[in-house]
This record gives structure tokens, sequence and C-alpha cells, in this order.
């Protein structure tokens, strides 16, 4: 008898392991399923980019190149591999002023510029990459970022002047956004 109510014991323990596992696991999906959204200050900032009202910008008076338009770094985690995308709140009031460079985990080069539409006011942008194509008619539109579960960096530069970023979102991509290779 006393096995037998050890054995129980034992059974009534893992089983309430395993639903303690099962509920951990369906949280951490849930979080993944619906991003996670960076508040600007949130943010390692390094000059000339600047966070200032709850904004990001760049203070420079003329369009920086990727090497020289400062840094803003937001670190996450990601439980799940996968094809995530990156959205900002984002103010581009003209032409002149509708774009940062972006990367994850890598600093990003002179072709990874994110071209925002002219807004007046923050809207939300999902990152695309000019690349070969131009600020119009980018060639990696949205840009899909292929991403293994563990610590990575969002590395945006300052590329116009007067274009302002409040937010950064890091979702999984949607099924109907367009495929594009994996950042390098």
């Amino acid at each position: 008898m006393k096995h037998f109510s050890a054995i129980i014991l034992a059974c009534a323990l893992a089983i309430l392991a395993f639903a303690q596992d099962a509920k951990t696991n369906t949280t951490a999906a849930a979080v993944e399923s619906s991003g996670q959204t960076f508040a600007a200050a949130v943010a390692a900032v390094t000059a000339p980019l600047v966070l200032t009202n709850d904004y990001l910008c760049l203070t420079n008076d003329s369009m920086a190149d990727a090497a020289s338009g400062g840094k803003a770094v937001f670190s996450f985690t990601i439980t799940n591999a996968g094809d995530y995308v990156v959205e900002a709140l984002a103010n581009a009031p003209d032409d002149n002023a509708n774009s940062f460079f972006l990367n994850i985990d890598t600093a990003p080069t002179d072709e990874m510029i994110w071209d925002f539409d002219v807004a007046d006011g923050f809207e939300k942008h999902i990152a695309n990459w000019r690349g070969s194509g131009d600020a119009g008619s980018p060639e990696f539109a949205p840009k899909i970022f292929k991403l293994e579960p563990g610590d990575h960096k969002v590395i945006l530069v300052g590329r116009e002047p007067g274009t302002l970023l409040k937010s950064l979102t890091i979702r999984p991509a949607a099924p109907d956004e367009t495929n594009s290779p994996p950042a390098n």
C-alpha cells in the first residue's frame, strides 16, 4: 500500500508540473503573437540622433549616411523562431524628412534605408529597405527579418533631419506580407 500511495503522489506531482509548463508556454506564445512595442525613450541613443519630446530625431542640418547618423538601439528577446517585421509610429512631414537606416543585430549599411510615406503627424509605418529600388519603390517591402530564439537588437540610424520616431514594434510577419531575403 505504501508503494501504491507513493506512485499516486508522484503521478499527481508530475501532472501539476506538466500543467505549469503548459501554462507558461501558452503565455510566452501569446506575447510573441502580439509583438513587442518600445517607446523611443527606452533606446540606447548616441548623437547626432537624440531623444527629445518623447521621440527620436536627427540633430544634423543635413542628411547623414549610415556611419554618421548616430543610433538608437532597442534590445528585445524572441522565444519563437520565425519571420518578423518592424513597425514604427513616426512622423515624416515631407520628402526631405522621411527616412532612417534600419537593421537587426548588425549596424545598417547605406542600402538599408527605411523610407516612410509622407504624413501630417504620427502614423504607423512597416519597415522596408530601399535596397536597389528607390524611395517610391523599395526592393524589400515590407522587410522581413528571419529571427532565431534569443536576444536581438534593432539598430536605427538617423538619415534625414525632421523625421521623428515615437515608438517601435517588433511583431511576427502576417501570412500575407511579402517575403524578402533575411538581414545581413
